[in-house]
């Protein structure tokens, strides 16, 4: 890591991270589902980041379709990416 770059690992599990907080404030409020393109907003990743996030950070398979878009339970998703990115903080209710 020359010139204090982070990976492309490195950043995504960073962009990971940042969206942690969101996905903790829609569990409180009760949202039981999120959909792809809210994820994509909240995180600030692009479509092949957001797929390489879930697939290395183990996010369980999208729970159904909401108009033809992919949605996800929010907290598996939240779980997941906790572990994934070491916020072992929001594991603990």
């Amino acid at each position: 890591m020359a010139n204090g770059k982070l990976s492309f690992d490195q950043e995504i599990k960073q962009q990971a991270a940042r969206l942690l907080p969101r996905l903790n404030d829609f569990r409180r409020l009760g949202v039981q589902n999120i959909d792809r393109n809210t994820l994509l907003n909240e995180s600030g990743l692009n479509d092949n980041e957001l797929q390489k996030l879930i697939h290395d950070g183990n996010m369980p398979r999208h729970s159904g379709k909401r108009g033809g878009i992919k949605v996800y339970d929010v907290l598996a998703s939240l779980q997941m990416l906790a572990r994934y990115c070491g916020q072992y903080g929001y594991l603990v209710d």
